[in-house]
């Protein structure tokens, strides 16, 4: 646990339940509003890779560059590893560290990428200002984050809303900002790019098809369901109770097999050049 009682900032923990629902991202399908500024001699930082099914598609767009995959996971870092063995990439490497302490010289990259991941830090500020110093003069970083508050669902069966009540308050005790997606130019212009370098966008998840609900829906069950990360985390911020866990992880269940069933949530993405 953290100094004064706080959570560590990543709710959702890396069991192999979380990397295998993060494995589905891909660059097309979750980040395409960095497509148009990869170039295939860049050299890429991936903060945050997770199990590296984004990091090993920018390995494929940058043929002759690097991608870095960066997590304070180790065990999300050779999960990274293990995929682009599996995948035949050789323009890969793998570190394990702290965003806010980055272990990479001034300049060393062209490209910095992190999805879903200032969202999980206590201190943000820090964290954008590292990404900023690792990157060349005229280097890119990209950003996105979810803005949890956006979050619409059909049909709205009870107590599914415990999910977001769950995240909620154990990213608020963490120190996280659930709408960290609306912060994002606000950080980068506090972390020094100038307000004419900074682009905004707007990016949504939809899973409206019966395989992109019965996935999301039993991703959101699993990471709820007794013995996570999330539910551990629960108990002792101490918002919900079993029973309305237990009563969550049904509601998601039973969605995640509607034939009506929608989901849709904003994401805030900004693109800075230094």
């Amino acid at each position: 646990m953290a100094e004064s009682g706080k959570l560590p900032a990543y709710v959702h923990g890396h069991s192999p339940a979380v990397l295998s629902a993060h494995g589905r991202r891909t660059v097309k399908g979750f980040t395409p509003y960095v497509i148009p500024y990869v170039k295939p001699d860049f050299s890429v930082l991936d903060v945050g890779c997770g199990p590296g099914s984004i990091s090993a598609d920018l390995a494929t767009m940058v043929p002759v560059g690097r991608v870095t995959c960066f997590d304070a996971s180790e065990v999300a870092v050779e999960t990274a590893r293990a995929l682009f063995e599996a995948r035949d990439l050789r323009n890969g490497d793998f570190v394990a560290g702290d965003v806010a302490k980055l272990p990479f010289p001034d300049g060393s990259f062209d490209l910095v990428h992190a999805h879903q991941v200032v969202i999980h830090l206590e201190d943000p500020d820090a964290a954008m200002r590292e990404m900023k110093r690792v990157l060349k003069t005229g280097g890119i970083l990209a950003c996105k984050d979810m803005i949890l508050s956006s979050t619409a669902y059909y049909p709205a069966l009870p107590c599914m809303d415990a999910w977001v009540k769950a995240l909620v308050s154990t990213m608020r005790v963490a120190s996280c900002d659930p709408d960290m997606g609306a912060r994002l130019k606000g950080l980068a212009l506090d972390a020094g790019f100038e307000a004419g370098n900074v682009k905004c966008s707007v990016g949504s998840w939809c899973f409206s098809e019966p395989e992109d609900v019965e996935w999301w829906g039993t991703s959101v069950a699993d990471r709820m369901a007794e013995e996570s990360e999330l539910r551990k985390r629960v108990e002792k911020v101490g918002s919900l109770t079993d029973l309305e866990m237990d009563a969550g992880v049904k509601a998601w269940r039973e969605w995640a097999t509607s034939k009506d069933a929608w989901f849709g949530v904003m994401n805030g993405e900004i693109i800075c050049q230094k």
